[in-house]
């Protein structure tokens, strides 16, 4: 069992899930951060690169519309293509 920098162990159940490999679409939200006037959020794009958008900003050939909690809509095509977070 691994432990932290206090020496607490880590239960084995935690450390499974924190190193399973997950299957993610080719455009994920990972996360969402700021504030109702200033959201923005973390995308994994098609080429596996983390990226941080705000609204406005372009991606995967559309246009960040909105910003949630858990959520990003991306308006693409004339399309309302919304990203949620992944549950575990």
């Amino acid at each position: 069992m691994a432990s932290n920098d206090e020496g607490t162990p880590t239960p084995a159940e935690v450390l499974d899930l924190a190193t399973q490999k997950a299957s993610l679409p080719k455009l994920t939200l990972i996360g969402t951060f700021g504030s109702l006037t200033d959201p923005g959020a973390l995308v994994r794009d098609s080429r596996g690169r983390i990226r941080r958008v705000m609204l406005n900003d372009e991606i995967s050939d559309g246009i960040v519309a909105a910003i949630g909690d858990d959520s990003l809509v991306l308006a693409k095509r004339g399309r309302a293509i919304t990203l949620t977070l992944p549950q575990s």
